[in-house]
């Protein structure tokens, strides 16, 4: 898979700008605020339908216009596609090969991409919502009705706790409840069974890429923390043990006002040699971690869709030393790859990588060098 051009039109700081690309790695450099994340946002977008950076799409609109237009030429298994989105009077129109999709499976896969910030050097580090972001994210790229799942279930999830907090006031209410557990029963057991069957995978190449980055001196294991599955054996059982777990804290939760079990209190255990990354790994050893969690996924998406990501980087190598700098640009040579930076004297040391650099300053395209 390969994005060979793009064209931005009243997309944030870009009047009108045409770009091509190389099929390795593409260096976008400039000063800050020129628009570098801005053009690797709209990447993302047509790639996944939404922004990573704002949860508005008018907010991507160029100052004093009413809509933005993003599109796309790709190279898929030697088959050329056209993919754009039209933003225009607050109504959003998707376009595959000048076709109108309204189904986003329908462009699902067309462009499949791995976001790679520098927030996501904290999945270890912070609490659980930021690993199940991490879960949700890397499983919507290659799973089409995964995001319509977890909207259901967090729609339904805040419905309960809704009334849940009514029943306090009238008890009668209560006799509802059964039906929305159903609902959550429902759409919970899906989440979870794509979560355990994620994380059994990215178990498998998580390990083996940290054990390539930390020289063999590190194991890393992960395990899928969740309240309503004691032992992932129980897998085939998930509907009924989740369903008679919401019936026995039922009166908890009414107490409470919220749902004591559930998908959307998961979490990620990581483990280094044994012991629990988040307490006891060294800064550096857990951005090594968030590392091999985050490139993993190239091999995972490249076993589900037969073919490999276009990967961005958005600012991450400025937060790494050169040793990690090294490690990740040789993976990097499998994919296309989009590296965001204010200085690319790096790409020097990596003449074997087809590479181009493309020069950034308020929304305009400078010049570019190919290697």
């Amino acid at each position: 898979m390969i994005l060979t051009r793009l064209h931005l039109v009243h997309y944030r700081n870009y009047r009108d700008e045409t770009l091509e690309f190389s099929p390795g790695i593409n260096v976008i450099c400039g000063q800050n605020a020129q628009g570098k994340t801005n053009l690797v946002e709209s990447i993302h977008l047509l790639s996944r339908g939404y922004s990573h950076k704002t949860g508005t799409l008018m907010d991507m609109v160029g100052f004093d216009e009413s809509g933005f237009f993003v599109q796309a030429d790709i190279v898929k298994e030697d088959t050329s596609h056209t993919l754009s989105i039209k933003m225009q009077d607050k109504k959003k129109t998707v376009l595959l090969n000048g076709k109108k999709e309204t189904r986003r499976d329908a462009v699902l896969g067309v462009l499949t991409t791995i976001l790679f910030e520098p927030d996501d050097l904290k999945i270890v580090k912070e609490g659980p919502e930021k690993r199940r972001r991490f879960m949700n994210n890397e499983i919507s790229g290659f799973k089409p009705n995964y995001p319509y799942i977890l909207k259901n279930y967090a729609k339904i999830h805040n419905q309960r706790n809704a009334l849940l907090k009514e029943i306090k006031y009238d008890s009668t209410l209560a006799l509802t409840l059964d039906s929305w557990d159903e609902q959550l029963v429902k759409y919970g057991s899906m989440l979870m069974r794509y979560r355990i069957d994620y994380l059994r995978r990215l178990n498998v190449k998580a390990r083996e890429l940290h054990r390539e980055l930390s020289g063999g001196q590190e194991e890393l294991v992960l395990f899928y923390q969740n309240n309503v599955l004691e032992n992932p054996q129980e897998f085939s059982d998930l509907e009924r043990i989740f369903r008679e777990k919401l019936q026995a804290s039922r009166q908890e939760d009414i107490a409470r006002g919220s749902t004591t079990y559930g998908p959307h209190v998961d979490d990620i255990m990581i483990h280094l040699n044994g012991k629990d990354a988040k307490k006891y790994g060294s800064q550096g050893q857990q951005r090594t971690a968030a590392i091999s969690l985050k490139l993993s996924q190239i091999e995972i998406y490249r076993e589900s869709t037969g073919d490999y990501p276009v990967v961005l980087l958005d600012d991450i190598l400025s937060e790494l030393d050169d040793r990690r700098q090294r490690n990740i640009l040789s993976i990097l040579g499998k994919t296309q790859a989009f590296i965001t930076c204010t200085d690319p004297s790096f790409i020097e040391h990596y003449s074997e990588l087809p590479s181009k650099i493309l020069k950034i300053e308020d929304g305009r395209q400078l010049k570019q060098i190919e290697n």
